[in-house]
């Protein structure tokens, strides 16, 4: 199945993600680099709970997919039954 229009600035923004978490990747490593270590302390403990916040969001938006995944699986499913052979071909088109 093609990619959409849709689906190709979706894919575009998670690129552009990629590169502004690398750059803020950099930019703390470069913080670490130039602080105290009671400072490295704290800002490990905020990095750590930012980490728990990305996983679980993470978490949250790989079971919307699933479930959008499944809903979607049962809708094709459904139509596939009940369309004629004709109505089929242009549906998977």
């Amino acid at each position: 199945m093609p990619l959409t229009k849709k689906d190709r600035s979706f894919l575009e923004a998670v690129e552009r993600m990629k590169v502004l978490l690398l750059l803020l990747a950099a930019a703390v490593f470069l913080y670490l680099l130039l602080t105290p270590s009671s400072e490295i302390q704290a800002a490990t403990s905020v990095i750590g709970l930012a980490l728990c916040g990305v996983f679980w969001l993470t978490q949250r938006l790989l079971f919307f997919v699933t479930q959008l995944d499944h809903e979607l699986t049962r809708i094709v499913n459904a139509l596939r039954r009940t369309l004629p052979d004709e109505q089929q071909r242009e549906l998977l088109r």
